[in-house]
């Protein structure tokens, strides 16, 4: 997949989750029953929502972080983050919309490759990391060692006397 593709895949799920997460501020919204429903749209914890959107923030910004990359890090910050329309965005970076398309461009395929490198994309593997059912995570420490002990052969304590069970029988 090329990278400016999973850029637009990762800040579609950004801005559905921030959409998602300003309209959820306990109010109650009014159901409109003469229109159909949109169907069912998943949603993680709003806590995994809210680490999802400062991951794609500080990996972006980190992505463009180069001395000499300040306008387009500063694209990214008001276009991409704040959601400003493109002509009012074109005027507060303080380029040409030539210079602006192209940095555009740029910032899409780098900070695409960063979330490649970094595990945000795909989103939907992202989420599932931590909601793993108890029979796909990985067997905890303690189940570990514990299987890992019982496994050893016990060595006899001082006295020279072992466990019965280490008793080897020669035949």
């Amino acid at each position: 997949m090329k990278t400016i593709e999973v850029f637009d895949e990762c800040h579609a799920r950004y801005r559905g989750l921030r959409e998602w997460l300003k309209g959820g501020s306990g109010s109650v919204r009014a159901l409109d029953l003469g229109s159909p429903s949109s169907g069912y749209l998943w949603r993680p914890d709003r806590a995994r929502a809210c680490e999802y959107i400062a991951d794609f923030e500080r990996i972006g910004r980190h992505a463009l972080r180069r001395p000499e990359w300040k306008g387009r890090l500063k694209l990214f910050n008001v276009y991409f983050l704040r959601g400003a329309e493109y002509r009012r965005a074109v005027r507060m970076v303080g380029v040409a919309e030539g210079t602006f398309d192209y940095w555009y461009a740029e910032v899409k395929r780098t900070v695409g490759a960063a979330f490649s490198r970094t595990g945000l994309f795909p989103p939907a593997r992202y989420f599932r990391t931590r909601g793993l059912a108890a029979s796909e995570r990985p067997a905890s420490s303690a189940a570990t060692i514990a299987r890992a002990n019982e496994q050893i052969p016990q060595q006899g304590n001082a006295q020279g006397q072992g466990h019965p069970q280490d008793v080897l029988h020669e035949g």
